[in-house]
């Protein structure tokens, strides 16, 4: 009788773990890969500014949050190649809380054309945007999603001012046009 437990145990426990779901195939970073026309689905930016007191204690200035919306008529093209063109207009919903007091909300309106080269490194799954012309986007981004339908990438910028420290985090999701 333990036996046959035994091998119902195992025969059970076998199918169980056999039934797992399977993996989606990876979608392998390259230059190929990401190639493709863009537009943004999410734009945001997080800056946070502090000072440091004489007695080494931190001190929350002010925190500004942007979010992106009413994305217009965008298309990011990115080539092959290395290369890449974007245009378009989005709105930038901007609050600004400064230590203390109340937030203030202000509008921006944000249109760009512009074009540049990017080089990847599928190493640390970066992309490192070079700006030629115009004014959209520059410098060095972790990509923390990639899939055959969008990828998702994010910066942070940390500058100093006297004692003062501004770190700035920007997040874009762009999907990829059908």
């Amino acid at each position: 009788m333990k036996n046959l437990k035994f091998t119902l145990f195992l025969f059970i426990s076998t199918t169980i773990l056999s039934c797992s779901d399977s993996e989606e195939p990876t979608f392998e970073l390259s230059n190929t890969n990401i190639a493709a026309t863009y537009y943004i689905d999410r734009i945001s930016s997080e800056k946070i500014e502090t000072a440091t007191s004489s007695s080494g204690a931190v001190v929350n200035l002010s925190t500004t949050t942007s979010v992106g919306d009413s994305f217009d008529k965008i298309n990011i093209v990115i080539n092959s190649n290395g290369t890449y063109t974007a245009s378009g207009g989005y709105r930038y919903v901007v609050t600004e809380t400064p230590n203390g007091a109340n937030s203030e909300t202000s509008y921006k309106i944000i249109d760009f054309d512009a074009s540049g080269t990017y080089q990847l490194n599928i190493t640390d799954d970066t992309i490192t945007f070079n700006e030629e012309a115009g004014n959209f986007i520059k410098g060095k981004f972790k990509i923390n999603t990639f899939n055959q339908n969008s990828f998702t990438i994010e910066q942070e910028i940390v500058t100093f001012n006297n004692s003062n420290t501004i770190t700035n985090n920007e997040s874009i999701k762009l999907i990829r046009k059908e």
